[in-house]
C-alpha cells in the first residue's frame, strides 16, 4: 500500500497510521484507489478507516464509490461505505444510492441496508430496501417491497429478483399501472410472475386485469377479467379460467353480467376478445353457452356482431 497525504502520525505502539489532508491511498495488489480528507490506518488489523469526502476506484472491475466514510478491510478485501452513498460503474451502466453499501470485491457482491435506489440501464429506476447486487451475474435481488418505473409502467412488488442482462423480472404480489402518468391507465394485478420488461411479455399467476374506467365511453363501469393465471406473447394476451365483465366493481360479489370461459384470449391484432368454452352469466345464473365466442376488445368503437346487452 501507498499513501500520500499533506500530513502524518504515526503511532509506533499500536502501530497505527493517521493521514490528514489530501489523502490518497493505493493499493498496488488489489489495484485499488482510494480518496479521502482523513484516514487512519490500523496496520496490525489491515483496516482503514476514512473520514469526509471520501471516493474509492476498483480499476479491475470498473467501480466508483462515494461516501463520507468508508471502512477499507484488506484482509477480506471489502469496502463498507456509509453516508451519502453512491456507486456506480459507467460501463456496464447501472448506480446504487444508499447510506450503507458493503462491497465484497473477491466476491462481486455488493450489499446495501436500508432504504436504496437503484439506476440500470439508463431506462428503469428501482426503489427499495436491503437491496444484494450480485455483480457476476448482474442480478438484483430484495425482499422487501419495491417499486420500478421507467418510461411508462409502474410495477410494485415483493420479493424481487431482476436479471440485468434479460431484463427480465420475477416477484409476487405484483401490481403494474400501464401508462402511469396518462389518464387512461391500465392495472394488472399477479400473484407471482415473470416479466420481461423489455417485450412486456409474461407469465403469471392468479391474474386481474382493470381496464381504465371510460373505456366505454361511461367512467361508471370498471371492465375487467380475472384469471387463475396467464401468458402475454407479443400482442396476444391468455388468461385461463377467466371472467370478464364491465359492470361496476361495487357489484363484484354478483356483477348483473359477465362472461366466464375455460380460456380468454385477447388479441390486439384482431382486437378482439375471443371465448373458448363460455358461459353467460345474469346476476350469477347462467343462460347461455357458447363453444366458441368473441366480441370487440374495449378499443373498438364499433364492429358487426352480438350487441352488449343494454337497459
Amino acid at each position: 500500500i501507498i499513501i500520500k497525504a499533506n500530513e502524518f502520525i504515526y503511532e509506533k505502539k499500536i502501530n497505527v497510521l493517521n493521514a490528514y489532508g489530501d489523502v490518497k491511498i493505493f493499493d498496488k495488489i488489489n489495484n485499488y484507489e482510494i480518496y479521502s480528507d482523513k484516514i487512519t490506518y490500523k496496520k496490525n488489523e489491515e483496516v482503514i478507516f476514512t473520514q469526509n469526502n471520501s471516493r474509492a476506484l476498483s480499476l479491475n472491475d470498473n467501480i466508483k464509490i462515494y461516501a463520507n466514510d468508508f471502512e477499507y478491510n484488506k484482509i477480506l478485501n471489502k469496502i463498507t461505505a456509509k453516508e451519502n452513498v453512491v456507486l456506480e460503474n459507467e460501463i456496464d451502466d447501472y448506480k446504487l444510492f444508499s447510506e450503507y453499501i458493503e462491497y465484497i470485491i473477491n466476491k462481486e457482491k455488493i450489499f446495501s441496508k436500508g432504504k436504496t435506489k437503484a439506476l440500470i440501464s439508463s431506462k428503469y429506476e428501482f426503489n427499495s430496501k436491503n437491496v444484494i447486487f450480485l455483480k457476476n451475474s448482474m442480478r438484483l435481488i430484495s425482499k422487501e417491497n419495491t417499486t420500478i418505473t421507467d418510461n411508462f409502467n409502474l410495477y410494485n412488488l415483493k420479493n424481487l429478483y431482476y436479471s440485468v442482462n434479460d431484463e427480465e423480472l420475477k416477484g409476487e404480489k405484483i401490481t403494474i399501472d400501464t401508462n402511469y402518468k396518462l389518464p387512461k391507465s391500465d392495472k394488472f394485478y399477479f400473484d407471482s410472475a415473470i416479466i420481461n420488461l423489455k417485450t412486456q411479455n409474461f407469465i403469471a399467476k392468479d391474474t386481474d386485469i382493470r381496464i381504465h374506467k371510460d373505456i366505454f365511453d361511461d367512467v361508471n363501469n370498471d371492465p375487467r377479467i380475472k384469471g387463475v393465471s396467464s401468458y402475454k406473447e407479443d400482442n396476444v394476451i391468455l388468461i385461463n379460467k377467466g371472467v370478464f365483465t364491465s359492470c361496476n366493481d361495487e357489484d363484484n360479489d354478483c356483477p348483473p353480467w359477465a362472461i366466464q370461459a375455460e380460456e380468454i384470449k385477447h388479441d390486439k391484432n384482431k382486437k378482439q376478445l375471443i371465448y373458448n368454452n363460455a358461459i353467460l352469466k345474469l346476476y350469477n345464473l347462467p343462460v347461455l353457452y357458447f363453444p366458441k365466442f368473441f366480441h370487440p376488445d374495449p378499443s373498438v368503437k364499433r364492429q358487426s356482431g352480438i350487441l352488449k346487452p343494454s337497459l
